[in-house]
Parts: structure tokens; C-alpha cells; sequence
């Protein structure tokens, strides 16, 4: 019997080994070098890959945006031979083990010369790959603006050269910046499959505002406006044209924004961070959280809602959302109905529970196309099967099962099994850590109890 142990115990170790080996092979990084100068309205581009291949083989396609045009492509000193199929580029492998691949093209930013247009909204249009507005250029993640091969984790050294009347915001804090006679060269170190960036001309901003608060710096970009959208009336706009008004309305973001990193590090965990800017484009409808700055929409950044709360749901980003696995199960729920919940409960913090109860009840009473919001369940939230109605269901019925829930297991249950499922490092979040925490808790038939619920 003993030897029989014995064996079984040098199998299992012998298949682990094989096992630990084949995953080390297989998750060996690319290093990518890449350097873009910004030239008119232009980005120029020039990418070096460097990969090893690994013992299980090296797939001999990459991901990379159809609608940029390869000016030169180089495969270990020899002109490379690819096809494109959609957002796919195959190519032949060399027999080396080591594989260099370099590439120039051109990413055109320009009314004139954008490669193909996807939506136009007001003076704002959204181009592929690159997004622009008058004076700045967004280039957006998701949109493949360089080839990867998406699992297969990578060290990013990123370069960005722009004139000095320019200014460069990415995902990343910057790694270094030289400043040159005639431009500024800023630098990155990333780890993501996507990078993305702003640049945007400096002098564009009628205001600028840099806030020191505890440890953290912020930055505000405001764009010059003559008259600002306060609110919604009767389903009409009310606008707002003194520049005390504005200022106002403006240093109402502020407030609110600084006080919700405050309240998110009070009441989920202590973080971090070094310098947070907000910048206002007209890129984009409302905001977007790119984690080292916060981009807001000219147009629709100073509702009222917007004002109340909107802004911060960005900002919870920065706890709830970066590394939620958005692959499995639950992905929206996991990185927006929970963290828009937790937003409304910063909003209640300074607003009242009654008036949390009114926010909670407008998205009850809200209707999916033309039937009410209760047909759409709990199992249809967390599979998120409808579509383009999905952002309503998230923001909207998904938020609105978490209140049921905290009503059930109370707030700061809920508040500890966010910070218990959310607060692992290195690791991306998914909906059954989620459920294992809230078993964790004592709290999984109150949990079960969602299914069945008719809001």
C-alpha cells in the first residue's frame, strides 16, 4: 500500500511539474518598443516586437486594427509576408527562436485623412482607430491601434512625442518626460493589451485648476463654454450663461470629485494615488475612467444628475472596475452595477438616504424598451443578454438588485464583502469570487432571494 502511495505521489507531482512548465512556456512576455511622434495631424508610429518563442509553439497571428495601413514591416531582417482578415494579420514564422518584428504606419487624426468614420455625434466625430475632436486626439483602447496577441501578457515601453504647445494623458503614470527645444517626449511602461492616450492642445482650456488635497494632486481641464447645461426641466434643457454660474457649477465638480476619493478610501481601502486629472472633451458622452486621468464630456459633464454623482462613479473605477475579469460571467455587473452602486452610496453620504431612495426609484420606474423594468431579471442582469439595452440594465435594473440586496444583508455587510472580493492585488475579479465572499458572510440565501425578486 505504501508503495502504491508512493507511486501515485511521484505521478501527480511528475504531471504538476510537466504542468508548471508548459504554463511558464506559454505566458513568456513579448517586449514591445513603441514610439509615436505626433507630426500635423498625425500620429506616426513605429513598433519593435521582440518574442520568444515558446515550446508549445508560437501562434503565428497577431490582433491589429484592419483599417491601418502597413507602411513598412520588417520579420528578422526580411520583408514580412502577412494577409489581413478582419482585425486578424497572419504571417509565415521564421525556424528562429527568437523572433524580431518591426513596423511603420501612420494613424491619421484629421477631418481630412481619418481612416473611416463610425458615428458622428454634434460637432464630434468618432473615428477608426483614432477618436478626435477639434484639438485633441483620443486613441481609444479596444481599437487594436497596435497588433498583440491577447494572451500572451506583455512588457509595453511606450514613447510619445508631441509639440510643445501639446500636452500627453495615459492609462499609465508616466515612467519619464524630457523636455526638448522643440517638443516633449513623454514615457510609458505598461503591462495591458491596451494603452490608451490623449494628447490635446494646451491653450485650449479656459481653465485650469491644480488642487493639493492630502496626498493626492488634482488636475482640472476645463474647457471655455459660454453658457453650461444645468439641468433637465420638463424634459427641456435649462441653461446657465454667467460666469459666476459656471464657476460655480464647476467648483461643484471639484468639491464632489475630491470628496468622493476621500469617502472611497474612508469606507473601501486605503490607496494611493499621486496625481488624478480631469480633462473635458467632446470626444465622448459623459465620462470615462482610463485610471490615471478622467476624461468628461463638454456637452453633458454639467447636468444635474451629472453633478450629483456621475463623476465619482469614474473615480470608484479606480477601486471597483480595473481588474474586474470582463470574460466570465456577471462582467458588467461585476465592473458596473456594483460600482455604480457603490457611487450612490458616496452619493447618499452627503445627499440623504432619501434622496437615495428617489435615485434607486427613477431607475426602477424606468422601462426596458416598451415593457417595465421588472420583466428583466436577476439571471438576465448577470448574463447580460439584450443587446444594446445592456447599459440600461447594468446602470439601471443591476443597481437597483444590489439596493434590494443591501436591504437585506445591510450596508456595511455589503461594504465588506465589496472590499474583501475587490481588494485581492494581482488579480482579476469575477462573479464567483463575488458569491464566495457573500457565502463567506452568512449571506447566501439572502443572495439567492435576488433571483426570484420583481422590482
Amino acid at each position: 500500500m505504501k508503495k502504491i502511495s508512493i507511486l501515485i505521489c511521484s505521478i501527480i507531482l511528475t504531471f504538476y511539474c510537466i504542468n508548471m512548465q508548459a504554463q511558464k512556456s506559454c505566458i513568456k512576455p513579448f517586449n514591445y518598443s513603441i514610439n509615436i511622434e505626433l507630426k500635423d495631424s498625425t500620429l506616426l508610429v513605429n513598433l519593435n516586437i521582440k518574442a520568444t518563442k515558446t515550446e508549445t509553439g508560437q501562434k503565428d497571428f497577431l490582433l491589429f486594427n484592419r483599417y491601418i495601413q502597413i507602411k513598412e514591416a520588417i520579420l528578422d531582417n526580411t520583408p514580412l509576408k502577412y494577409t489581413r482578415s478582419n482585425d486578424t494579420l497572419y504571417f509565415e514564422l521564421s525556424q528562429k527562436k527568437e523572433m524580431t518584428l518591426s513596423m511603420q504606419y501612420e494613424i491619421p487624426c484629421s477631418k481630412l485623412g481619418y481612416s473611416k468614420t463610425v458615428a458622428s455625434y454634434g460637432d464630434s466625430i468618432y473615428a477608426y482607430p483614432a477618436r478626435f475632436d477639434t484639438n485633441q486626439i483620443f486613441c481609444e483602447r479596444f481599437n487594436k491601434w497596435y497588433p498583440v496577441l491577447y494572451d500572451n501578457f506583455s512588457d509595453y515601453h511606450v514613447t510619445i512625442s508631441v509639440p510643445k504647445t501639446h500636452k500627453v494623458f495615459g492609462y499609465y503614470p508616466k515612467a519619464d518626460f524630457l523636455d526638448f527645444a522643440r517638443k516633449d517626449v513623454y514615457s510609458f511602461n505598461c503591462f495591458d493589451e491596451d494603452f490608451p492616450f490623449l494628447i490635446t492642445q494646451s491653450n485650449i482650456f479656459g481653465q485650469h485648476k491644480a488642487i493639493q488635497h492630502n496626498s493626492t494632486n488634482y488636475e482640472f481641464y476645463f474647457l471655455p463654454r459660454s453658457k453650461r447645461l444645468l439641468a433637465i426641466v420638463d424634459k427641456k434643457p435649462v441653461y446657465i450663461s454667467d460666469s459666476k454660474q459656471i464657476d460655480s457649477l464647476l467648483n461643484v465638480i471639484i468639491n464632489r470629485s475630491i470628496g468622493a476619493l476621500d469617502w472611497y478610501n474612508a469606507n473601501l481601502w486605503q490607496q494611493k494615488i499621486d496625481t488624478l486629472s480631469f480633462v473635458e472633451t467632446g470626444l465622448l458622452g459623459l465620462a470615462i475612467n482610463l485610471r490615471c486621468f478622467i476624461i468628461m464630456d463638454r456637452g453633458l459633464m454639467n447636468m444635474e444628475v451629472l453633478d450629483n454623482y456621475a463623476v465619482s462613479h469614474e473615480i470608484a473605477h479606480l477601486w471597483l472596475g480595473i481588474h474586474t475579469e470582463y470574460l466570465a460571467k456577471g462582467r458588467f455587473f461585476m465592473g458596473e452595477s456594483i460600482n455604480e452602486y457603490v457611487n450612490l452610496l458616496y452619493y447618499e453620504s452627503w445627499a440623504g438616504k432619501e434622496a437615495l431612495e428617489n435615485a434607486i426609484q427613477d431607475k426602477i420606474n424606468l422601462k426596458f424598451g416598451d415593457a417595465p423594468y421588472y420583466t428583466v431579471t436577476f439571471e438576465q442582469v448577470l448574463n447580460e443578454r439584450n443587446g444594446n439595452s445592456q447599459y440600461d440594465i447594468i446602470y439601471n435594473k443591476g443597481v437597483a438588485f444590489i439596493h434590494e440586496f443591501r436591504k437585506m444583508i445591510g450596508k456595511e455587510k455589503l461594504l465588506k464583502i465589496i472590499r474583501e472580493t475587490y481588494s485581492v492585488p494581482n488579480h482579476f475579479i469575477t462573479l464567483k469570487d463575488f458569491e464566495n465572499n457573500i457565502k463567506a458572510n452568512g449571506c447566501w440565501n439572502e443572495y439567492l432571494k435576488l433571483y426570484d425578486l420583481k422590482l
